[in-house]
């Protein structure tokens, strides 16, 4: 008997058997292949924003206990009347307006001014130099410019405009916490139900965390909510004689969630630029999860650039785990840098917190200047480090919002400047050196990772001076970067355009 019929395998049927066997496993690794390529979210086309893996930065090494924020001094609540610039500027332009003969030479009290904007003009005098400034030099400036150049701009507002046009549907509360919190999104007042127990703290967490992505976060993080992060005043829907004093009840945590702005329109800033993109999205993330969690009975208020905010967002977004405050005054995070816009959602639903992480951005920023030498307004203090800068009882970097929103008045195209985001070395899409650069930066203690990649950064993208970014004559309304091709006016539409310069 042949070994081919002791054992039942002739050659050719040996042959025909390993051949399947190696197809087999080919098969199966091509299976495991695409089985991996499917759950990678870079391949869900068009979809990239709405699953989780899009936080990918493993923070887990970089954590440590919080609070991320301890006071150094005396801490006081930031004013929505005062510390906070769109407030502060539209008080001001109406007193400016009942005097529009005031001048930096008079004395302060023939504005007519609030107490309390009276009182913090008189402790940061610089701010009342700027806000006079705005409203009686840049502004009048920009309406001469825009008459001129306007139409150079006309397709980058166009852009900006179909995401403003949706702000109208993003509600804003119409009454106190203790009421708006506890009713269904356009219910016409109806409450909300009980509330649904989740199993733990832990899973209520991974549950918000997942569908805050599906519903459009690139970011999410969970804080317990800190009073001195309230603003002092002026919270939506509540009455004259409202006691802002305490926290609200229910207001136990912060779910703070962020997205990312248009990455090649956000490189064309200032002039050509927009934020309402990602105002846009956040707004209705934010809005989507509140009514999600009040249909398990959750009392929720949402805070986002469209609805608007009873609370500063920065230091959250710190103590939520997604990043360093920068020398910019915002949060820095490992996958997005500072390019991001976020919402808050105040609720009392039991969940796990997540921790404070330390990638590098304070050392960073220290040595790194970028953003203050960009800045057009001098907005952005150039000190070696944030010590001693004490505001409101906590250090941090002090940011002269005045300088900074008297330059949004004098930009073209959608009002505003993103310029310290265009230019900060963390704000670049996650291409395979960003990715190398920012994880070799975040491990390396000695801090020669990050003076290497400063001078690549400072030798291989240049910019323009910030001089250039200002009006003509003195500037030449420049932009960053060129502005994509689609928000190219002269392209595509058939009317006369008068160009601001070479940078426009």
């Amino acid at each position: 008997m042949s070994d081919d019929e002791k054992t039942g395998l002739s050659r050719r049927n040996f042959l025909m058997v390993t051949g399947l066997a190696g197809l087999a496993a080919q098969t199966g690794g091509l299976v495991a292949a695409g089985i991996r390529t499917g759950r990678d979210p870079r391949t869900f086309t068009g979809w990239e924003s709405y699953n989780p893996g899009t936080q990918f930065f493993d923070r887990r090494r970089f954590e440590f206990d919080g609070p991320a924020y301890s006071p150094v001094g005396s801490v006081s609540r930031p004013g929505h009347r005062t510390d906070y610039v769109f407030g502060r500027v539209a008080t001001f332009e109406r007193a400016f307006a009942r005097n529009p003969d005031w001048t930096l030479d008079d004395p302060i009290e023939g504005l007519g001014l609030p107490p309390d904007l009276e009182a913090f003009y008189r402790e940061f005098p610089e701010r009342l130099e700027w806000d006079f400034r705005t409203f009686s030099e840049t502004i009048p400036n920009n309406r001469r410019d825009r008459r001129e150049y306007g139409d150079h701009y006309r397709l980058a507002e166009a852009y900006a405009a179909g995401f403003e046009a949706h702000r109208a549907l993003i509600p804003s509360p119409q009454s106190p916490p203790e009421v708006s919190d506890y009713l269904r999104p356009r219910g016409r007042g109806a409450r909300i139900p009980e509330p649904v127990p989740f199993r733990s703290p832990e899973l209520a967490a991974e549950f918000v965390k997942e569908l805050a992505h599906r519903y459009g976060a690139t970011l999410v993080g969970i804080a317990r909510m800190n009073p001195d992060f309230l603003y002092s005043d002026g919270w939506r829907g509540c009455p004259p004689g409202h006691d802002f004093s305490r926290l609200p009840e229910h207001w136990e945590y912060a779910i703070v969630v962020g997205v990312p702005m248009e990455w090649d329109v956000v490189l064309a800033s200032p002039h050509s630029s927009t934020s309402s993109d990602a105002y846009d999205r956040i707004s209705t993330t934010a809005f989507r999860l509140e009514g999600c969690l009040k249909s398990l009975g959750y009392p929720v208020r949402t805070h986002s650039p469209d609805a608007g905010y009873d609370l500063i967002v920065p230091p959250l977004a710190v103590e939520a785990g997604l990043g360093e405050l920068g020398r910019t005054g915002y949060c820095i995070t490992p996958e997005l840098g500072g390019n991001f816009r976020t919402a808050v959602l105040t609720t009392n639903l039991p969940m796990a917190v997540d921790r404070p992480i330390r990638f590098g951005v304070a050392e960073f920023c220290n040595k790194c200047k970028l953003c203050a030498e960009g800045c057009p307004s001098g907005a952005i203090s150039f000190a070696d480090s944030p010590d001693g800068m004490v505001i409101r009882g906590y250090e941090h970097w002090y940011i002269n919002n005045g300088a900074c929103y008297n330059y949004w008045r004098e930009t073209m195209g959608p009002m505003g400047c993103r310029l310290c985001i265009a230019t900060c070395p963390y704000s670049r899409k996650n291409s395979w050196l960003h990715s190398v650069a920012r994880d070799l930066d975040a491990r390396d203690p000695t801090g020669a990772v990050s003076s290497a990649l400063l001078v690549m950064q400072e030798r291989f993208f240049d910019a323009p001076d910030a001089e250039a970014y200002r009006r003509p004559p003195h500037g030449e309304f420049a932009n960053y970067r060129p502005p994509p091709r689609f928000l190219d006016t002269e392209r595509y539409l058939d009317i006369p355009v008068t160009r601001p310069g070479k940078g426009g």
